[in-house]
């Protein structure tokens, strides 16, 4: 309330006086912003046919009010504008989808990172990057989403360290997150990532994967795609190292390479997104044409000796036969663990997201026209 008292009151001063004043009060981060003056946020506002009023989101872990209004307000201090609107709202709705579990990455120990993946044509109409550096700080609209997105965070949610944001280190993805646009051009399976997460590739769609910070791919010699997937293996089964495990047992499914009981050591997270350059997805498709074919191989080959994994307080690994520290265990054990996006411009140079434990898929929201 005292946010919206002054946003609809004279203030008197440069903009340099305006951002020591929000961040004096705590509704900015340390970036400058734009000053979310009346009429700014009223032409935000012209962006979208939504009740200013509504109250899209209650942000934990404060429990801060999001409405409408606020998100044009915030915008604006991101540096948004006016047709971004619907990008905007169609974020919040993603972040505040109870499977996207806000609450517990944004307030752990961990340095979590709050990915979001745009998918189709809104990524020509608003002129986004879908091409090299597209995660990169260069492209405006991205920047300002990323921007908008820790504002809500923080400033409503009031997630900062060292209450109630606990991270440890924390990265500088707690100012700006990170965004990546698919490209759907040169992806050369028959389904986009949108189209795996149900919608068409008319449908303008936004995706938020709260995960832990990037594991690399960067394999310049495999010109085989087993040889490329191996090292892809490598990487998924050591991204987010030492996340408490505990064993499991698989019930048998037809979609599971291993179609059979199995005895896993999990290591606490249900997926990994690969970000695939554009030149790593040709070599995975020349030998393998069928995701579902790379994805059994991954989750075949994503494997650790059982001493390379923390060992929690679970059921004792001896109730499941015999086993030794060098007993290869797998990470995953379906399929649908492994995600797939093809992103970013030429060079072998891909990345391997996993989630939080708390996050069990990536939630996708719409965008309206």
């Amino acid at each position: 309330l005292e946010f919206r008292r002054v946003l609809f009151r004279s203030f008197s001063g440069t903009y340099a006086d305006v951002n020591d004043m929000f961040q004096k009060r705590k509704w900015s981060l340390s970036l400058p912003i734009v000053p979310p003056t009346v009429d700014k946020v009223a032409a935000m506002l012209k962006g979208t046919k939504r009740n200013p009023a509504e109250v899209l989101w209650v942000v934990p872990p404060r429990q801060g009010m999001l409405t409408v209004e606020l998100v044009a307000a915030l915008g604006v201090m991101a540096g948004a504008k006016p047709e971004h609107m619907p990008l905007l709202i169609a974020t919040v709705e993603a972040m505040a989808d109870p499977v996207a579990a806000w609450r517990g990455p944004t307030t752990t120990t961990a340095a979590t990172v709050p990915v979001f993946f745009i998918s189709g044509p809104i990524i020509d109409k608003l002129k986004l990057n879908p091409g090299t550096g597209t995660a990169g700080g260069e492209n405006p609209v991205t920047n300002a989403l990323g921007y908008f997105v820790n504002l809500v965070g923080d400033v409503v949610g009031g997630s900062v360290p060292p209450n109630f944001d606990k991270s440890t280190q924390g990265s500088s993805f707690d100012l700006v997150a990170n965004v990546i646009c698919e490209n759907a051009k040169e992806t050369p399976w028959d389904k986009t990532f949108a189209e795996e997460q149900g919608f068409t590739r008319d449908d303008s769609v936004v995706t938020i994967s709260t995960s832990y910070l990037a594991n690399a791919n960067i394999d310049h010699d495999s010109v085989a795609s087993e040889d490329l997937l191996n090292t892809f293996s490598a990487g998924i089964a050591g991204s987010a190292s030492g996340i408490a495990s505990c064993l499991t047992v698989t019930v048998p499914d037809e979609k599971s390479p291993y179609n059979k009981p199995l005895s896993a050591w999990s290591n606490s997270v249900s997926y990994a997104v690969l970000v695939i350059s554009p030149e790593h997805a040709a070599t995975m498709y020349r030998d393998m044409k069928s995701k579902d074919a790379i994805r059994d191989y991954l989750v075949k080959n994503t494997v650790l000796p059982y001493k390379f994994y923390t060992k929690a307080t679970c059921v004792p690994p001896e109730a499941f036969g015999p086993y030794d520290a060098n007993t290869l265990i797998p990470r995953f054990t379906q399929r649908e663990s492994i995600k797939m996006i093809v992103s970013g411009g030429p060079g072998k140079q891909s990345q391997i997201w996993v989630p939080f434990p708390q996050v069990f898929k990536p939630v996708s929201k719409k965008i309206a026209e």
